[in-house]
């Protein structure tokens, strides 16, 4: 089980014992969709892991954080943005795998997570900064890139550029996550952008590709 690091506050001292972190986080994410998270605690983490519960409070300062982990451990590696040669076509590349991952196992645990969010600080302040500031920071870089292209105006305000594209999927995800298909976050990216964005910037691609020096210039209308 790959391990996404993102504790804050850990304590200086020897290196940690990555295998007891797995267990800890597997144990973790177990709970969390046998229990749901109101119900999971550090005492019980530990017990479920095996490990002592020193062990578990050395490493992260609440459940929150150790949820957070455990989501992210299993959730991130499947919803990096991927490389493609054209800005924009990754965040519509992204929004799919993200679509994808709603409609699955992996959506109904970051739905259940924002709905508690919404009660309780420490997780709430977990989801942002483990779920949604490294994200949007990750897409707005993006989009910075996008705009160099010129694949996107200069003028162009990414947080609301990004509130637009995922909004909808947001919204879907509490709603009627089986409407998060291909088709729709296609669309939706196709409404935002225009109806040839992603297509217009691989062609574009593909030409500068054929054709050295080709300098085509392809705008988001």
């Amino acid at each position: 089980m790959k391990r996404v690091i993102t504790q804050m506050n850990l304590p200086k001292g020897r290196p940690r014992d990555q295998h007891a972190d797995t267990k800890i986080l597997e144990a973790a994410l177990r709970l969390l969709e046998r229990h749901g998270f109101r119900a999971v605690t550090l005492e019980g983490i530990a017990e479920e892991a095996g490990v002592a519960r020193t062990t578990v409070y050395r490493r992260w300062p609440n459940k929150a954080a150790v949820v957070m982990d455990a989501f992210l451990t299993q959730v991130a590696p499947g919803i990096a943005f991927p490389e493609h040669p054209v800005a924009v076509e990754r965040l519509r590349l992204q929004m799919q795998l993200l679509a994808r991952a709603f409609r699955q196992g992996p959506g109904l645990l970051i739905r259940s997570l924002i709905a508690e969010a919404q009660f309780d600080e420490e997780l709430r302040a977990a989801v942002h900064h483990g779920w949604i500031a490294k994200r949007r920071a990750s897409a707005k870089a993006i989009i910075a890139d996008a705009i160099l292209a010129g694949e996107l105006p200069n003028d162009v305000n990414a947080d609301a550029l990004l509130d637009t594209l995922y909004g909808g999927l947001y919204y879907w995800l509490l709603i009627d996550h089986e409407v998060l298909t291909e088709a729709y976050v296609d669309s939706l990216f196709a409404t935002v952008l225009g109806p040839s964005s992603h297509m217009a910037q691989s062609k574009r691609f593909d030409c500068d590709r054929d054709v050295p020096g080709a300098t085509s210039r392809i705008r988001s209308g």
